[in-house]
């Protein structure tokens, strides 16, 4: 079991873990911005799940057209435009209320306010993204904003790679022992870990079939770790 009592702050990653929103809201903006665009796309859920071991949408647009035969430099343009309409789609998605944060989600939060622990953001998603699930599913709940945001905008090298965490600790003056995180990929946990992190993962629709042995603890939902406080 992690302790959460014995931290300064908890770090959290946003899709899967803080809310589902891979396939509520990140798969259906794409398909939509795929049609927009004018590309002759759709992916599955299947194709999705596959494409999800890559981290980043952009990276994900990159990886489909190399799985296909095409060359993504060629198509760079286009692959842009559709990533930039996909963050529009997704905001769209959200304003509209489609994805509620997880199970225990606000309670944990709440807990640890309570206890003086303060909370963060790591995540690959960009800023637009991660604004968008903050002011419309986290915000409206009167939860407290997070000490630390660090998203794709802020790294040059994305998850499993530890960098995103590394700078989430610089900015919040801590040391790898006063933090952890809370993960739902193997990417998240070994970018958790390479930063030195205790790590808890909370299953997630997607990552079900992934292995977790390095992690601390693995639950099924959020609302598990409020023993831990």
């Amino acid at each position: 079991m992690m302790q959460l009592s014995q931290r300064r702050c908890v770090l959290f990653d946003v899709d899967g873990t803080i809310a589902e929103t891979e396939g509520h809201a990140h798969l259906p903006a794409f398909n939509r911005a795929f049609e927009q665009i004018g590309l002759a796309w759709h992916w599955s859920r299947d194709d999705y799940h596959g494409l999800l071991k890559t981290a980043g949408g952009f990276e994900r647009l990159v990886r489909h057209a190399e799985n296909i035969g095409l060359d993504p430099q060629a198509m760079r343009g286009q692959l842009t435009l559709v990533h930039q309409a996909k963050n529009k789609h997704y905001g769209q998605i959200m304003a509209n209320g489609a994805v509620p944060p997880r199970q225990g989600f606000a309670d944990l939060l709440l807990a640890l306010q309570g206890k003086g622990i303060r909370w963060g953001v790591v995540s690959t998603t960009s800023r637009a993204n991660w604004d968008a699930l903050w002011r419309y599913a986290l915000q409206p709940l009167g939860l407290p904003e997070p000490s630390v945001v660090v998203c794709s905008e802020d790294v040059t090298a994305k998850k499993p790679d530890p960098q995103a965490y590394v700078i989430a600790l610089e900015r919040l003056g801590l040391v790898a022992a006063e933090a952890c995180a809370i993960e739902d990929s193997r990417n998240g946990l070994l970018a958790a870990k390479g930063a030195g992190l205790d790590v808890a993962i909370v299953a997630s629709e997607f990552f079900g079939d992934e292995q977790f042995a390095e992690a601390q603890q693995v639950v099924d939902e959020l609302s598990e770790l409020l023993l831990n406080i």
